[in-house]
């Protein structure tokens, strides 16, 4: 059996009790990311969009910094992987883990 991701940092639903499959990612209170189940798209349905959101440090960006994934937790993991790639440029500590 393949490994699922475990993801390293907090995730909280975007709009509690909503019911959305909608959750952003958290660093103790800064917020670094998103990610949302398609449930409108016909080409992308049934996937899920994973991006960056605005980091009040972040300087220098770097890409990709959005796309799709077949489940949750890879979205995730990629959220999660272009935050620490932007904490390693920027020189910050690492917080979440």
């Amino acid at each position: 059996m393949e490994d699922v991701y475990q993801p390293i940092y907090k995730w909280r639903e975007t709009w509690p009790g909503e019911g959305h499959q909608d959750f952003s990612g958290f660093d103790d209170e800064q917020s670094f990311g998103r990610i949302q189940l398609d449930q409108t798209s016909h080409t992308k349905l049934g996937m899920w969009k994973w991006n960056a959101t605005h980091v009040p440090w972040v300087r220098e960006q770097i890409v990709p910094h959005s796309g799709w994934e077949a489940m949750s937790r890879e979205a995730c993991r990629r959220v999660e992987e272009h935050y620490e790639t932007l904490l390693k440029l920027h020189g910050r500590p690492k917080h979440g883990r």
